[in-house]
């Protein structure tokens, strides 16, 4: 039986959410907060493998976030992943200057999204 990996998304765009959730298997659990204040929070009270932080959160900016979760001793190490629709060299550029780890177009492919998931997981390991 493979290990279930546990995925923090902070995210509050409710179609994706869905999209991710039908997206990955049963070898993923994925904790859902809408709020980056929220994730702030609780981001503490279970074991992550991976956070997504999405690109455009209505509570703060995203790199705030980033840079707020890397300063947490007991997260600093799990990867993180912007989400993001906008999916050019500039935006990731932008967030790979906040400490961001990976970058993931909110239109990838189920397949995709999967892969890209299992190999961040995998590196940090």
């Amino acid at each position: 039986m493979q290990r279930q990996f546990n995925i923090l998304c902070v995210d509050d765009d409710l179609g994706f959410r869905r999209y991710l959730s039908k997206s990955l298997d049963d070898n993923y659990h994925i904790k859902f907060y809408a709020l980056g204040f929220e994730c702030l929070a609780k981001c503490q009270e279970w074991n992550y493998d991976l956070i997504l932080v999405d690109a455009t959160l209505p509570d703060m900016v995203a790199e705030q976030l980033v840079e707020k979760l890397k300063a947490i001793p007991e997260v600093s190490a799990i990867p993180i992943v912007i989400v993001s629709y906008k999916d050019s060299e500039k935006e990731r550029t932008r967030f790979a200057k906040c400490g961001c780890d990976h970058f993931l177009s909110k239109v990838a492919s189920p397949q995709d999204i999967k892969v890209l998931l299992h190999n961040v997981i995998n590196q940090a390991a």
